[in-house]
């Protein structure tokens, strides 16, 4: 398992082309409270998501429970292409030396179809992962999560007086699934004040469709990260997708720059921002805390906020480590 992650690895690192309905800025509280420059901070059970390897870098064991909510465009306005709506749900364990996660990810968007006029369309997927570990060398581990995706798209006309009514109606949109076997893997290097982290999704690139023939494919998406831990409970990081993804609203290659820093006993507070270097290159900020609520048990929160309402987004989430 580990040399075949080893081999994949070196043949993503360099940029490619990419088209896919997800980005990975779609889970984890922690993540996105800082701006989603996590690649080389994953520390927790979300690693099963972010970077495989960095369940290696946390505690023993742990687990998280999150739910997350991202917007786009001008919901309030008429149903017209452009707006977008995602929710995402993840329960994750993660142990030494393996994980295992399960995730719904639901996109709709309203987008204008090849005959010209204007559709709602959604993409759902429910994903069940095992992610399993492999120690290369003293600071340098592999991971992998193997993941079993069912998922469906599904096309209709508009209904509603908003873009929020149509996206409403779209989401609740049903039809025929169909599953694919698919893998993530990373790798994680620490150098005890700093760590960097590799990670690429979607190895066998599962193709899904609708019974008109519309086909979502989730092609690879690679992202590398670097994260400094200067002092006891701060750390800066940066996060650089090596591809880029072509989304329903355009192009999007990320860079991301966040920080976390321990507040006392209890509180963790958190921001970053980051930039679509293919688009606008608009910032995206972010902010997010964690509040300890017993020993080992922490409830995250982030919420994030594009200019002129381009991207803005909020989740909580439960968190454990031991």
């Amino acid at each position: 398992m580990f040399r075949a992650s080893i081999g994949a690895l070196l043949a993503l690192l360099l940029p490619a082309m990419c088209s896919a309905q997800q980005i990975i800025e779609s889970a984890g509280s922690r993540a996105l409270g800082m701006g989603g420059a996590f690649v080389a901070v994953a520390d927790d059970a979300t690693a099963a998501y972010w970077n495989p390897a960095g369940l290696a870098t946390g505690p023993l064991a742990g687990m998280t429970i999150e739910w997350a909510d991202f917007r786009t465009g001008d919901q309030k306005g008429p149903p017209v292409a452009g707006p977008t709506h995602r929710t995402s749900k993840l329960v994750s364990l993660g142990t030494l030396p393996i994980g295992l996660s399960y995730g719904t990810f639901q996109d709709s968007a309203l987008a204008v179809a090849p005959s010209g006029e204007t559709r709602a369309e959604t993409f759902a997927v429910s994903q069940f992962g095992a992610t399993f570990l492999q120690t290369v060398a003293t600071g340098l581990v592999i991971g992998s999560t193997v993941k079993y995706e069912r998922g469906r798209v599904i096309s209709g006309p508009i209904e509603g007086l908003s873009a929020s009514d149509a996206l409403g109606h779209a989401a609740q949109l049903d039809g025929p699934s169909s599953g694919h076997l698919d893998v993530d893997v990373g790798a994680m290097a620490d150098f005890g004040k700093a760590r960097l982290g590799v990670t690429v999704r979607n190895l066998r690139e599962p193709t899904f469709s609708d019974a008109a023939g519309n086909a979502i494919t989730l092609h690879r998406q690679s992202r590398m990260g670097l994260a400094v831990m200067p002092v006891t409970g701060l750390t800066l990081a940066v996060d650089l997708d090596l591809d880029k993804a072509e989304l329903w609203d355009g192009p999007r290659r990320m860079l991301a720059f966040g920080g976390e820093d321990r507040i006392g006993h209890r509180w963790t507070l958190r921001a970053g921002v980051r930039w679509n270097l293919e688009g606008t290159r608009r910032p995206i900020g972010a902010v997010g805390a964690s509040l300890s609520i017993r020993r080992n048990f922490w409830l995250d929160g982030h919420y994030t906020q594009g200019s002129l309402d381009v991207d803005r987004g909020f989740g909580v989430a439960m968190r454990a480590g031991f």
